[in-house]
């Protein structure tokens, strides 16, 4: 009898057992926290191409040249991201326009057997900067 209160008394190897328990949490913090960093850098890379589209437009006024410099910096973000042609477009307003660049995040930790049920437009985030400037005469 006392050796089987004894027995259970003994705390070895309680620190680990709760470790195990508590890191499968830690392990989804981390993963959401990566995906909404990535989100932020989305946000930040349509800005950017916005702001460049903007610009070429702004000197060139050509459409193309606009969204296609847009593009190639969507492009070369990497990471999930991906130029949105449908929600792209430049609105011309006289001597002022809106340069619209779409972006779509991807959510890279829902597993791809779950993602083939999907819909298509629930595997991603999509996302969008305005920029509004004047045509330079």
């Amino acid at each position: 009898m006392r050796k089987s209160i004894r027995c259970l008394n003994n705390v070895k190897g309680s620190v680990t057992v709760e470790f195990l328990g508590i890191l499968p949490l830690v392990f989804l913090i981390l993963l959401i926290l990566w995906q909404f960093l990535t989100g932020v850098y989305a946000v930040i890379i349509a800005q950017s191409a916005a702001n460049e589209a903007a610009k070429v437009y702004a000197v060139t006024r050509n459409t193309n040249e606009a969204m296609s410099a847009a593009e190639r910096i969507v492009r070369s973000a990497g990471g999930g991201i991906s130029y949105d042609s449908g929600d792209s477009h430049i609105s011309d307003e006289g001597s002022y326009f809106t340069a619209r660049i779409g972006v779509n995040l991807d959510l890279f930790f829902i597993p791809d057997v779950i993602k083939q049920h999907m819909a298509e437009k629930d595997k991603v985030i999509s996302l969008g900067r305005e920029v509004r400037g004047r045509v330079v005469h």
